[in-house]
């Protein structure tokens, strides 16, 4: 993981959080959720909905087995419809 341009050492399994932004869509929680399940990732899924209503954040927050299962959820997650940003 990359933290303020170095690389931070994690030692896995750990608890990992992230955010990432879309447009408002239909099923992006539960297709959050289920690419976290097909990885058997244990996690929970929060959601916050803008004022306007036209973009939501997600928070994930999740035990990650590996730094590899990590990348992998995260660029499968950045493939769903209304992806703008993750960080």
């Amino acid at each position: 993981m990359i933290e303020n341009g170095t690389k931070k050492e994690i030692n896995y399994p750990a608890e990992i959080i992230f955010k990432s932004i879309f447009r408002n869509r239909p099923y992006t929680l539960e297709s959050i959720r289920s690419i976290l399940a097909e990885g058997l990732i244990a996690g929970e899924v929060a959601h916050r909905e803008s004022s306007g209503g036209k973009f939501i954040s997600y928070t994930v927050t999740a035990v990650f087995p590996s730094e590899e299962m990590l990348n992998s959820v995260c660029s499968k997650i950045t493939t769903l419809d209304g992806y703008m940003s993750m960080f």
